[in-house]
């Protein structure tokens, strides 16, 4: 079957079957043109999307516990102890076991971190900032406002 094209840019049309209305699929179309664009501000650091989040997570939580980073992430617990494996491996996380409890692992930021972290947070939302710039700002709002009522942002997963 032979695709017909459109006249103006001579791009063959595709017949979506109802995807183009789907919130799922456009999520995923809009997810992958996020990570393209975000994966080449982190190239330099040597940084996942996940993993400069779980940073900026860290710096901004000192004493977290990696579980509830991986909640707050929405990451496999057994992901996310990979994840701080390899931070400590280059030096950025710190573990560490408080006295009341040594059960617990609360996790910071290296001076080492601290730096990259601050490196990174500017490029991450400075990409953003482009890669919404489409949007008028009230547009923005409302759509950052609706992925996170969508997506149950902030709220435990059961």
């Amino acid at each position: 079957m032979a695709s017909s094209l459109d006249e103006t840019d001579g791009i063959p049309k595709i017949d979506y079957g109802g995807l183009e209305n789907s919130t799922g699929f456009l999520i995923t179309v809009a997810q992958v043109e996020v990570f393209r664009n975000v994966e080449s501000a982190l190239s330099p650091f040597d940084l996942s999307p996940g993993a400069a989040s779980a940073l900026i997570l860290i710096g901004r939580n000192p004493g977290i516990q990696h579980g509830t980073l991986a909640n707050a992430l929405d990451i496999k617990l057994a992901r996310m102890t990979k994840l701080i494996k390899s931070f400590e491996k280059r030096g950025l996380v710190r573990r560490h076991n408080p006295v009341r409890d040594r059960r617990i692992v609360e996790l910071t930021l290296t001076d080492a971190g601290r730096r990259l972290t601050r490196q990174v947070t500017p490029s991450l939302l400075e990409r953003d900032a482009e890669n919404t710039g489409k949007f008028r700002e009230t547009e923005r709002a409302e759509f950052n406002r609706l992925l996170k009522k969508y997506s149950r942002f902030g709220r435990p997963t059961e």
